[in-house]
């Protein structure tokens, strides 16, 4: 896969930037709701779709049937939504990197294998987890190790990047060991990242979907009192000209803008849209 270079000045700028975007009216996605009006600006496509709506004239859904196996894989496209050559008002999308999520039952645990590699500003970034956790509808934290790390495009590490974490979830208390420093967070709810949530939505999505969760991104950013909800069904249209229609569902919460998940009639997860970057399922596999 051939990742599009972005400045990382601009992209780490785009990024600090963001509800301020929201605010002016400017980012592109731009709510979650549950009216019959699919988009605020219709003519820039449904609301759900704006991040990736130039992506989507590439794109092609993958077609693997959802099995019932409990031990699978999903390969993500890291899609960045971006302005075309700096000007306002135009977009474009580039791809940034990849993402797989490898799952597996073991006895009374689930296993996530977590490997993500992006390109941003001439540096390769990597990281990969092994998250741990239980078997409840939410496959909620257990414990898990991270590692994460630079490198330039000749290979050269940069020993500065290097980041090796782990931690452990129980009893209402988040924990977390890096290095030699500790740190932590109390939870009410559940809590899921943004790798492990796709399984509970391939399971359990359906029209009445209203679950509570607490959020720890990159198994290091705490956002608690997530809402994950059912919206519309959001149409789109795709390279070879077909339509598509995708059961939408939307989260909300502290710390995030609206995230939606897009579903097709099999509940495989074939986009994900928040802002400024999206994923775009590539691949699914057994």
């Amino acid at each position: 896969m051939k990742a599009t270079d972005v400045n990382r000045r601009q992209f780490l700028k785009t990024g600090a930037i963001a509800t301020a975007l929201v605010t002016a009216g400017r980012l592109p996605l731009l709510s979650a709701q549950t009216e019959e009006d699919m988009s605020i600006d219709a003519s820039t496509g449904p609301y759900a779709v704006k991040p990736i709506r130039d992506h989507l004239k590439r794109f092609s859904p993958a077609e693997t049937p959802l099995g019932k196996n409990e031990t699978y894989s999903l390969t993500y496209d890291i899609v960045h939504w971006n302005w075309v050559n700096g000007r306002q008002g135009t977009f474009a999308n580039s791809i940034l990197g990849r993402v797989a999520i490898e799952r597996v039952t073991a006895g009374d645990q689930v296993i996530y294998e977590v490997n993500q590699r992006t390109r941003i500003g001439g540096l390769d970034n990597f990281l990969e987890a092994r998250i741990v956790c239980n078997t409840d509808d939410l496959n909620s934290l257990g414990t898990w190790t991270l590692s994460s790390y630079s490198k330039s495009v000749k290979g050269q590490l940069d020993p500065l990047s290097k980041l090796d974490e782990k931690g452990r979830c129980d009893d209402g208390r988040i924990r977390i060991e890096s290095g030699d420093h500790e740190y932590g967070f109390s939870t009410k709810n559940s809590v899921v990242t943004q790798w492990t949530i796709l399984d509970f939505l391939m399971r359990k999505a359906n029209p009445a979907l209203d679950v509570t969760f607490d959020l720890l991104q990159d198994l290091s950013l705490f956002k608690p009192g997530q809402v994950l909800t059912s919206d519309d069904a959001t149409v789109v249209k795709l390279k070879d000209g077909r339509s598509l229609s995708l059961q939408t569902y939307a989260q909300t919460g502290h710390g995030v803008l609206p995230i939606h998940y897009l579903l097709d009639e099999q509940r495989r997860p074939q986009l994900i849209t928040n802002s400024i970057l999206s994923w775009a399922l590539a691949q699914l596999r057994y």
